[in-house]
C-alpha cells in the first residue's frame, strides 16, 4: 500500500470517528453563557483605602483570583470584568448551581497582617502585607501544643515585606486578621527571612484544613460585597443556537453548490474536503470541551469560508495550468503555486487569532480560538487531502 492510500485511510477513519462522536452523546458540546444560560454576579470591591496606583493592580488580582476559583469548579469560558470604581462583573456559563459559585467566591478569606500603632499595642492598622502575596498554605501540628495550625508561605515579594515588618516590629505583636476578625496576635521574637508565618486560632483539624484550602486557592486582597445577581434564561439561548445552526447549514450548502457549479469535479472534491473539515472541527470541539459562544460559532463559520477560499485558489490555478500543461502536471503546478498564497494568508490569520486570544476578553477569545483552530485544520484538508484525491481520481 502506497503512502497516498495510507493517508486516505487515515482521513477516512478520522472522518468516521468524528461522525460517531458528533452524532452520539459520547461527548457533549459545551456552550457559552448566551446560549446555555448561566449566572451573572455583580460585586463591589472595597477600594476606599487604596491610592490610585494600587487600585488597578488589586482589581486585576481579584479578577485573576475569581477566574482561578471558578475554574476550580470545572467551569471555563467565564468572563470577569471590572471598572476603576470597584465594580466587578462575573459571567458564568452553563453552571447548574449558581449558589455554589456565589458561596465559593464570597467565602474567599480576606487575609491581612496588621501592625501596632507607635503609641501602643492595642490598636492595629493595616500593613503592606496581605493575602495577595500568599504562595502556599498547609496544615501542621504545633510542636508545643499539638494543636493544628496553618502555616503560610509568601512569594518573594511577600517574604521581603514580612522580613521588613518583623525587623521593624521586633518584640511587638503583629496581628493576623481573617475577614476583619483577629485570629492570632503573635509577638515577633526575631527577624523572619524565610517568608513563613503561622496562624493559630484554636482550630480543630477540619477547620484548619478548610482554612488552608481556601487560602491556597487565593486570598482576596480586599473585601468583596455581592450587590446583585442575574440568571440568564437558556430558552433564549436555544433559540439563538437554532438560528445559528440553520444559518450555518444554509451558508455551507450554498458554498458547496457554488463550488460544484463553477468548478465541476474539482468543486466536488473541495466539497468532500469541506465535509471532512467540518466533521473534524466539531469532533475537536467535543473532545477538548471547547465552549461555543456566539462569537465562537461565528469564528467557525468564518473559518469554513476561508477553507473554501483555499480550494478556490487551487482550482483557479489548476484551470490556468491546464491551458498549457497535461492534466497531471497542471494539478501538481496548481497546488504548488497556490500554496504560497494559502500559506501566507493563513499564517497572518493565525497570528491575528493568537494575539486576540492572548490579550482580549473571553468573548473575543472564543472567536479567536475557533477561527485559529479552523484555519490550521483547513490547511490539512484543503491542501493535502484535496491534492491526494485530485491526483488519484482526476485524469
Amino acid at each position: 500500500m502506497n503512502t497516498e492510500n495510507k493517508i486516505l485511510i487515515i482521513f477516512l477513519v478520522t472522518f468516521l470517528i468524528s461522525l460517531f462522536v458528533i452524532s452520539t452523546n459520547f461527548l457533549k458540546f459545551k456552550f457559552g453563557l448566551e446560549i446555555a444560560g448561566g449566572t451573572i454576579l455583580y460585586y463591589n470591591a472595597d477600594i476606599s483605602k487604596m491610592d490610585e496606583k494600587e487600585v488597578e493592580s488589586n482589581l486585576q488580582a481579584i479578577k485573576d483570583l475569581i477566574e482561578r476559583r471558578i475554574n476550580y469548579l470545572g467551569i471555563s469560558e467565564i468572563k470577569v470584568t471590572y471598572s476603576r470604581n470597584g465594580r466587578i462583573t462575573v459571567e458564568i456559563p452553563h453552571i447548574k448551581d449558581p449558589e455554589l459559585a456565589k458561596k465559593t467566591i464570597g467565602e474567599t478569606p480576606i487575609l491581612e497582617f496588621r501592625v501596632p500603632l507607635e503609641n501602643g499595642t492595642t490598636t492595629f492598622v493595616n500593613s503592606p502585607l496581605t493575602g495577595k502575596y500568599l504562595k502556599n498554605a498547609n496544615v501542621e501540628l504545633h510542636p508545643q501544643t499539638g494543636l493544628p495550625v496553618v502555616t503560610l508561605e509568601f512569594d518573594a515579594e511577600g517574604a521581603k515585606i514580612f522580613s521588613e515588618l518583623t525587623e521593624k516590629y521586633l518584640g511587638k505583636p503583629i496581628a493576623i486578621y481573617l475577614d476583619n476578625q483577629p485570629i492570632s496576635t503573635p509577638v515577633v521574637r526575631e527577624k523572619i527571612t524565610t517568608g513563613r508565618a503561622i496562624i493559630e486560632g484554636n482550630f480543630d483539624l477540619k477547620q484548619a484544613k478548610d482554612l488552608a484550602n481556601k487560602l491556597k486557592q487565593g486570598a482576596l486582597p480586599v473585601a468583596l460585597e455581592l450587590v446583585g445577581s442575574n440568571v440568564v434564561n437558556p430558552i433564549l439561548g436555544e433559540e439563538i443556537l437554532k438560528n445559528g445552526i440553520f444559518g450555518g447549514i444554509l451558508g455551507i450548502l450554498l458554498v458547496m453548490i457554488f463550488m460544484l457549479l463553477f468548478y465541476k469535479s474539482q468543486g466536488l472534491i473541495a466539497d468532500i474536503a469541506l465535509l471532512f473539515y467540518i466533521a473534524f472541527n466539531l469532533f475537536l470541539y467535543k473532545l477538548f470541551g471547547i465552549h461555543l459562544s456566539i462569537s465562537g460559532i461565528v469564528g467557525f463559520i468564518l473559518s469554513v469560508g476561508m477553507a473554501v477560499d483555499a480550494n478556490i485558489l487551487i482550482a483557479e490555478r489548476i484551470l490556468e495550468e491546464k491551458k498549457i500543461l497535461p492534466i497531471k502536471n497542471a494539478i501538481i503546478n496548481g497546488f504548488s503555486r497556490a500554496w504560497t498564497s494559502i500559506r501566507d494568508s493563513n499564517i497572518s490569520t493565525i497570528i491575528s487569532c493568537l494575539l486576540m486570544y492572548l490579550i482580549t476578553t473571553s468573548f473575543v477569545k472564543g472567536f479567536a480560538l475557533t477561527l485559529g483552530l479552523g484555519v490550521l485544520i483547513s490547511m490539512l484538508t484543503a491542501v493535502y487531502f484535496t491534492k491526494i484525491i485530485t491526483l488519484k481520481f482526476i485524469k
